[in-house]
């Protein structure tokens, strides 16, 4: 029983570390905007990106990292407020409705860089700090 309990709390402790980890890492929201004043709320982005490519009469285009990729489960974690499992339930019946489809997803970092950099209303999602073209702008920083 001692044994068990051992491996229970070496879980938690995993778990809770990790959980600090992810609190710690700062997100920056990003878009190739040209009006340098643009930002968002907390609201604003998660609504983006979990419905409409519409906000403060910009058409947007969100685009994410693919599951796996650490940023994408802070952002996840801070942003959107819900666990992968349900944000992907959630897109295949927003799918298999005909309703909307989910935002494109980029295998690596530089790849989602380079869309927004070229593509004029992109936006996603960096870890702070994260070196940027210049017509990319940050248009909301996690706290």
């Amino acid at each position: 029983m001692d044994i068990l309990m051992r491996k229970y709390t070496l879980f938690f402790l995993i778990l809770i570390s990790s959980r600090i980890a992810i609190a710690q890492e700062g997100v920056w929201v990003v878009a190739n905007v040209a009006d340098k004043a643009f930002s968002l709320t907390k609201g604003e982005v998660r609504n983006l990106f979990m419905s409409s490519g519409t906000i403060k009469n910009y058409v947007l285009d969100p685009v994410a990292l693919s599951p796996g990729i650490r940023i994408r489960a802070v952002f996840n974690a801070k942003i959107i407020a819900l666990p992968e499992s349900r944000i992907q339930s959630y897109w295949a019946q927003m799918r298999f409705s005909g309703r909307q489809t989910p935002p494109v997803e980029f295998n690596s970092l530089d790849a989602l860089i380079t869309y927004v950099s070229n593509n004029d209303g992109a936006i996603g999602y960096v870890p702070a700090d994260t070196e940027l073209p210049e017509n990319i702008r940050v248009v909301y920083r996690s706290p």
